[in-house]
């Protein structure tokens, strides 16, 4: 809708999925997970004007760090 694209790797998802991990509570956990690690990061860029519409938005792992990292891929 905004006209921009977003790749997460396999690392990320691995990442996001076990910190929403938890039989006792079902989905509720990985939505909050999905919402504060990867839409809160999103809505920075958006707010912030970085992101140009036909631009990509790779999602990755930082190593040896609890967060991920968004690296923005121009169209041009």
């Amino acid at each position: 809708e905004l006209g921009y694209e977003m790749e997460i790797t396999d690392e990320a998802k691995e990442f996001v999925a076990s910190k929403g991990y938890d039989v006792q509570f079902g989905a509720r956990p990985l939505k909050r997970a999905i919402q504060n690690h990867i839409e809160d990061g999103l809505s920075e860029l958006i707010l912030s004007g970085e992101i140009k519409a036909g631009d990509t938005i790779k999602v990755s792992k930082e190593k040896d760090s609890e967060k991920l990292k968004f690296d923005i891929v121009s169209a041009e």
